[in-house]
């Protein structure tokens, strides 16, 4: 009889360490689900966008991505100006990243991957290279 009550309290502390361990797995599960990102996330933010060899030269220009309403929207500084101004097209595709806007009279298009976390290359209509660096907002301290 001592026998049979050592196997069934056995029995019930397996069935109690089984779901446990599912439930530990399925909280890992689900808390990895909600902080996946997207493609569309990872653009979000300002960057410096770095354009090689143009006929004026090297030019950088400040970008900025942002996720609204579920759709990814760009904004370019414009150089003349200096003021902000939306971009034409922006989406994500092929694991590329493609933005068009029309600037000083140009129609440009941009293609660009994600190199590391915090940069892409990519070109400019297929003719200037291109680099894009995040630009890391400092931290207020008090």
């Amino acid at each position: 009889m001592k026998f049979a009550y050592v196997c069934i309290t056995k029995s019930n502390k397996m069935k109690k360490l089984i779901v446990l361990l599912f439930a530990v797995a399925f909280s890992f599960a689900g808390l990895n689900a909600q902080t996946t990102s997207t493609p569309e996330s990872f653009l979000e933010g300002k960057w410096n966008v770095f354009v090689k060899g143009t006929p004026q030269g090297d030019v950088t220009m400040p970008v900025k991505f942002e996720v609204k309403e579920g759709k990814l929207k760009g904004y370019y500084t414009d150089l003349e100006s200096k003021t902000e101004k939306a971009m034409d097209t922006v989406y994500y595709e092929n694991e590329k990243y493609m933005m068009g806007f029309v600037i000083m009279g140009y129609d440009l298009k941009f293609v660009m991957a994600k190199k590391t976390d915090d940069s892409m290359t990519g070109s400019l209509m297929d003719m200037f290279d291109v680099e894009a660096t995040r630009v890391k907002e400092e931290r207020e301290t008090k």
